[in-house]
């Protein structure tokens, strides 16, 4: 995989969206920043990191085989290959966290924002972009997140730790066309943080209520068995997992 390295950068999201615009016959490539200026977070949240200790960087995938209406089967397979390669490090109780934050320690270490680029019906490349906390020891003000180093009290070398996300997240891209939909969805619900475990939820009206997480559909929907056994379809501005 190509790698471009920039020091500091708004988002590597739109950095590497650009970078296909204007050359669509690109091969697989990464852009890795040492700060982002503007780094995205899923429901519009921004990622902060602190610089030269973190890992902040998109990934560009041309012709991924999905179909636009399986998007969700590429994210399912992008944050199961993630926790297989931090399983490399040994951290402890790693988990993908509804729909792709991955967990470790019942801590947030990182965050996956992908963006497909549709053209003519299909897709026609999947931005990637990853925010890993690796080396940063305090996050004041949000008591949920943690980083490689917090969870297990040791420092790593960033080049590793990318080289090794790239080499698994690559290998999963180009397998996703021998691959169904089925099998990729079956190991993501394996590595699913608190599957089957009762959990608090939040609705948008702020109230909470008790379930626990029975499946997740082809599209991406939670489904959460409630108190009184009811079954609830959820898309992702409609929860929150508490936990």
């Amino acid at each position: 995989m190509h790698l471009i390295k920039v020091n500091a950068i708004n988002s590597t999201n739109s950095f590497a969206r650009e970078m296909f615009r204007d050359n669509p016959g690109m091969s697989a490539t990464c852009v890795i920043a040492k700060k982002q200026l503007l780094g995205r977070g899923q429901r519009g949240t921004t990622w902060d990191s602190e610089e030269g200790k973190n890992l902040t960087f998109s990934v560009i995938f041309p012709k991924p085989q999905i179909l636009p209406g399986s998007q969700f089967v590429l994210s399912a397979a992008v944050a199961t290959s993630l926790v297989k390669a931090l399983e490399k490090f040994d951290l402890p109780k790693l988990k993908v966290k509804w729909p792709n934050d991955i967990m470790s320690a019942n801590l947030k270490i990182g965050g996956i924002l992908i963006e497909n680029v549709i053209s003519e019906g299909k897709v026609a490349a999947t931005v990637i972009g990853v925010g890993l906390n690796v080396n940063q020891e305090e996050f004041i003000g949000l008591p949920g997140a943690g980083s490689m180093n917090s969870v297990s009290g040791k420092y790593f070398d960033l080049d590793k730790v990318l080289d090794q996300l790239l080499e698994v997240l690559e290998e999963s891209l180009y397998a996703l066309n021998s691959c169904s939909s089925e099998a990729v969805l079956k190991e993501y619900k394996k590595h699913l943080f608190r599957m089957q475990i009762p959990s608090t939820f939040q609705l948008p009206d702020e109230s909470y209520f008790t379930g626990m997480i029975a499946d997740v559909t082809p599209a991406g929907k939670l489904l959460v068995k409630t108190e009184d056994e009811l079954l609830q379809e959820y898309d992702l501005k409609e929860i929150r997992l508490c936990y």
